[in-house]
């Protein structure tokens, strides 16, 4: 049986196409910077995995009820990932530093030396390799821990808060690490996701999307979709997806005309009888994607004058 379903897995991730192939995300920042709220708008089919209470944000703000549970270590989210392929396309772990934390906690009380960094390098192993291996997204938000010196002088860069060597691990497993800031001057939101080459800091992106756009929106649905990812939106608000096309096509990057035809269309969406909590989410997504869309499009006329000139 086990050959059977590991032979029907490499069946399937080769018949999968670019915009399906699974990836894995980690975005980390100061608490309350909305990493959370994001992953509400972003992922609404996904099956959240967050402790009691930490999702009311995305009740109150995006307006739905998300799909969740809560375990207590990093081996039981590990069981679940590689549990739920076929019902889920995505998993999000909601403070995955608290979970690294219950999970050392819970260790130290069974080990000590290096057994106990030996068993929690067994567990980030194995949930490293479940969750490159069971075809499901897998997405997490942390906690940020600052740039520090270890002991013997040598300089660790900051990045998720997380214990032992899962700093180092965590980010290596995926294929986005975001790092979420406060920004005051971007609106409506004041935060962003940044991602660029910084000696003090871990971020990466292998779709080279955030990377370009720095400072991306923080909105990681859109930034995953600019980079040509299927991102599925909420089943019950059909229609969502083409609205979102539809505005950020029509936005001219004018800021007097942009905000004039903002406001007409959160009108008009308003009296069609959609709530203020999806008008805002759409609005949010078109606004987001006209963003993304005018820095690549500025990335591809750089590159193209930089060829023309090597001509």
């Amino acid at each position: 049986m086990e050959q059977q379903s590991e032979r029907e897995r490499k069946v399937n991730q080769k018949n999968q196409t670019w915009a399906d192939r699974p990836f894995v995300a980690c975005t980390y920042g100061p608490s309350g910077v909305g990493k959370t709220t994001d992953f509400g708008y972003s992922f609404p089919t996904a099956l959240f995995i967050a402790p009691p209470g930490s999702l009311n944000s995305v009740r109150s703000v995006c307006g739905y009820e998300p799909e969740s549970c809560w375990v207590q270590t990093i081996p039981q989210v590990t069981e679940i990932i590689g549990s739920v392929g076929g019902q889920y396309s995505t998993v999000v772990i909601d403070e995955f530093s608290f979970l690294a934390e219950q999970t050392f906690s819970a260790l130290e009380k069974k080990y000590n030396g290096f057994r106990l960094w030996g068993e929690l390098r067994d567990a980030a192993l194995q949930f490293r390799d479940t969750a490159r291996m069971s075809g499901v997204n897998v997405v997490m938000n942390c906690w940020e821990q600052p740039p520090k010196t270890k002991h013997d002088g040598s300089r660790v860069r900051g990045g998720p808060m997380l214990s032992g060597r899962l700093p180092e691990q965590i980010p290596a497993l995926c294929d986005v690490v975001l790092r979420a800031a406060h920004e005051p001057k971007n609106r409506p939101w004041p935060a962003v996701y940044r991602c660029t080459p910084d000696p003090s800091y871990v971020m990466k992106d292998r779709f080279h999307t955030a990377s370009i756009a720095d400072p991306a929106p923080m909105n990681l649905a859109e930034i995953l979709r600019s980079s040509g990812l299927h991102i599925p939106r909420l089943p019950s608000l059909e229609g969502q997806e083409e609205q979102v096309e539809a505005i950020a096509s029509s936005l001219s990057g004018d800021v007097k005309a942009d905000t004039s035809l903002v406001n007409e269309v959160y009108s008009s969406l308003i009296a069609s009888g959609q709530s203020v909590a999806v008008a805002r989410w759409t609005l949010r997504d078109a606004l987001d994607r006209a963003v993304l869309r005018a820095a690549k499009g500025q990335a591809e006329d750089v590159f193209l004058t930089a060829s023309t000139c090597l001509v």
